[in-house]
């Protein structure tokens, strides 16, 4: 009689595997979520960098010729002797947010996400703005 009963409880019925596949599918609703967010906020030092080095040869092109006035969008990087990354390993496409005036220089990093390990987590925008009194502001437009 045991080995009969034996046979007959093997397997799990249908209502415990929904159960299972339900209590997965909420783990994985909660959890991705805060695993796309980790990871774009993971992008964000490589802007960062890049803007800073932007910002240092702005403020040495301001010392030298005491204006913005003149730097576009198509001659900033050429007269800053500046080499973005490539865009095969950047997450991160690079510019000048508008063209450079008397008082204030504003550069611009807009996410790309055509590199494949950066397609679906970013997305948004970081400026950074110079002004002649010396400060700098960062702001940050992430989903």
């Amino acid at each position: 009689m045991m080995r009969r009963l034996r046979k007959d409880d093997r397997g799990f019925t249908l209502i415990e595997l929904v159960v299972v596949l339900a209590i997965l599918g909420i783990l994985l609703a909660l959890a991705l979520p805060r695993y796309a967010a980790a990871r774009r906020n993971a992008f964000l030092p490589e802007a960062d960098n890049v803007l800073q080095e932007l910002k240092g040869l702005a403020w040495a092109y301001y010392q030298q010729y005491g204006t913005w006035t003149g730097l576009t969008n198509a001659n900033v990087f050429a007269r800053f002797g500046f080499q973005p990354p490539p865009d095969a390993e950047s997450c991160w496409d690079f510019s000048l947010a508008a063209d450079g005036t008397d008082s204030d220089i504003q550069f611009l990093a807009t996410g790309d996400d055509t590199p494949v390990k950066c397609q679906l987590v970013n997305t948004g925008t970081v400026t950074l703005t110079l002004n002649i009194d010396g400060s700098s502001s960062r702001t940050a437009n992430l989903p």
